[in-house]
């Protein structure tokens, strides 16, 4: 029996690329097909193989992308990319057949889901999004008087925006002194007075950025209070190290979009480590006391991991910036230089609708002007450009706004 007899029963590994988080594995059957050209059984095969991989992936999951470019107010490029989040682990070829110039392969995949980038670096549009990083709210305050941890509040920001210029892919501002919620425990979800979601459409028209980074602490506690007593007896169960001293760090981070109030990005992160600093010792949060402890380098570490993927979160978005002022064909708008904005580079005008839904919550439309706009001039924190017709024909307003996708 020869090898090519004997391939339809021998598993073959296909290593397609290195596999560093892996989610889940689901064998799938698949029929694959190609047509033979000339006799070309061999190429066929592998077409057919390639095929069946592909639906193979595509049954657990593919993001759609799509690319337009606009010229003059005219759509010149419309592009969808379809790409999937899946590999193979290993397949088996369970049947081969070839009906007229058509081979089809039945395989059995075992298929792996990846969790993936947003969106790949060619993809993302190189423009530095405007974040402002606001306090954090405390959902237990009394947690934090061990360690006189009570700055949490304004510190994690402060470290979590230090973090975020260091990967150099935003624009960020720090505004610890607000925070967004009153209700804690059902946020980001709970209503203003005002009865609209949150308060971030005006921190992000005041701070004029494009995204609000907010959160709660939700945990800051001990595994066991005792552990921390001031008798000897307790302090000498810490020397020996017999008692329970991990104390547990749990964050919930959410990116709004500051231009609608909608949630972009939302996660909760959590993390114990132990609390080897003295129980009477005001440490305070991010602190060089606080990231000598076994607990501190934890959370330390986790919140680098946060800013990874509040950067990964907001760099895939889609650039927006407002429209400042309109005057014939001249628009000016609130992005500059310190975002990327270049000379000659083009802006797709969108209006903007405010809206309030059946139960009196207020939503934004955004409804395609169909012109562009082309960058003339551009400052460290503003710029203008053209658009072929008058702005007044399309009625453009203040805060209408210029996208790239």
């Amino acid at each position: 029996m020869t090898a090519k007899s004997r391939l339809p029963s021998v598993l073959l590994m296909v290593f397609l690329c290195q596999l560093s988080s892996l989610v889940s594995a689901e064998w799938i059957q698949v029929t694959g097909r190609a047509t033979v050209v000339d006799g070309q059984y061999e190429l066929a095969r592998q077409q057919a193989r390639d095929d069946a991989l592909q639906q193979a992936a595509m049954r657990l999951g593919a993001s759609i992308e799509g690319r337009q470019e606009m010229s003059n107010g005219a759509l010149t490029k419309d592009d969808v990319t379809v790409t999937t989040h899946a590999k193979a682990k290993s397949i088996v070829i369970v049947d081969e057949s070839v009906d007229g110039n058509v081979l089809s392969m039945v395989v059995n995949a075992d298929m792996v889901k990846i969790e993936t980038q947003l969106c790949p670096a060619d993809k993302a549009n190189g423009y530095k999004k405007e974040v402002a990083v606001l306090g954090f709210s405390v959902q237990k305050p009394q947690q934090a008087n061990l360690g006189a941890l009570h700055d949490v509040d304004r510190k994690l920001s402060s470290f979590l925006k230090e973090q975020l210029v260091e990967l150099d892919n935003l624009v960020v501002h720090e505004s610890s002194q607000y925070q967004l919620y009153d209700e804690l425990i059902n946020a980001p979800t709970a209503e203003t007075s005002q009865r609209t979601l949150t308060k971030v459409v005006k921190y992000a028209q005041q701070m004029d950025v494009q995204f609000i980074v907010s959160g709660i602490v939700r945990d800051l506690s001990v595994a066991d209070a005792d552990a921390y007593g001031t008798s000897v007896w307790k302090s000498t169960r810490r020397f020996w190290g017999l008692s329970d001293r991990d104390r547990h760090f749990a964050v919930e981070v959410f990116i709004h979009d500051g231009f609608s109030g909608s949630v972009v990005f939302q996660k909760r992160y959590e993390v114990t480590g132990t609390w080897d600093a003295d129980p009477n010792d005001q440490v305070g949060f991010a602190s060089p006391a606080f990231a000598k402890t076994a607990y501190g380098r934890s959370v330390v570490e986790l919140l680098s991991d946060v800013a990874q993927e509040v950067n990964g979160s907001v760099r895939c978005q889609p650039f927006m910036a407002r429209i400042t002022r309109a005057e014939g064909k001249t628009i000016h708008f609130s992005s500059g230089a310190s975002t990327g904005i270049r000379p000659g580079d083009q802006l797709a005008v969108y209006r903007t609708y405010r809206f309030y839904d059946s139960d009196l919550l207020a939503g934004t439309e955004l409804t395609n002007a169909k012109a562009a706009l082309t960058v003339s001039q551009v400052h460290p924190s503003f710029a203008t450009g053209t658009i072929s017709v008058d702005a007044g024909r399309l009625n453009i307003q203040p805060d209408d706004l210029l996208i790239a996708w």
